[in-house]
């Protein structure tokens, strides 16, 4: 893609190891985490499925409650809908352990950042792969800066964008190198490494107007 051309690496400080920076002004980095030791992934899925059944409950319990069914049908939504929720979050345990094995137990992400937001971006190779792109994108030893570019992102999964405008919680755990953005039906996890750690954060609180630091 034409926005990794002439991508350079950008001494954020001395220590700096893992950030690059293209002639957009926009900070590219790679972050790996091994999904066993962080199950960020398993709880989304978790939370995500509690939304829908909520909803779901809510539905069937309105719609028995105005029927002739009455309280006895409002109680048998709620049960039954606990109950499904409950066989889909341990059939979800095993999918983990098979997902995390097929790739290779790590999670790695791309992340993309300028003025106006971040990018989140899974990308179906190792960090040491991607980070040998990005290092030949910034040294010029690519002859072909769009095609290697493009190459990176052909692994690429899916894709999360936050908007700086829209973010309105920053919540940083130093601990898990995570920095939490959260918006109006939008959540965003940025992991970056401890090295790193205080530039990304305060670029990102310098360009989030309407967030509340938490």
């Amino acid at each position: 893609m034409a926005e990794y051309d002439n991508v350079q690496k950008v001494p954020v400080k001395e220590s700096d190891k893992s950030i690059f920076k293209d002639a957009g002004e926009k900070y590219h980095w790679v972050y790996e985490l091994p999904m066993m030791k962080s199950f960020f992934l398993l709880f989304e899925v978790w939370r995500v499925l509690g939304i829908a059944a909520g909803i779901i409950i809510v539905l069937m319990s309105v719609m028995h409650l105005f029927s002739h069914d009455g309280w006895q049908g409002l109680l048998y939504s709620i049960e039954m809908g606990v109950l499904v929720l409950a066989i889909l979050m341990v059939i979800s345990i095993p999918a983990y352990y098979i997902v995390t094995k097929a790739n290779n137990g790590k999670y790695t992400v791309l992340f993309d950042m300028d003025k106006d937001g971040v990018d989140h971006t899974q990308i179906k190779t190792d960090k040491a792969r991607a980070l040998e792109t990005l290092t030949m994108l910034a040294g010029g030893a690519a002859r072909n800066f769009t095609a290697a570019g493009s190459g990176l992102l052909s692994s690429a999964g899916g894709s999360l964008y936050s908007r700086f405008s829209n973010v309105r919680k920053i919540k940083a755990v130093r601990g898990k190198d995570l920095i939490k953005l959260n918006g109006r039906l939008m959540r965003n996890q940025v992991y970056v490494t401890a090295e790193d750690f205080d530039f990304v954060y305060d670029y990102i609180v310098e360009h989030c107007p309407n967030a509340r630091i938490v």
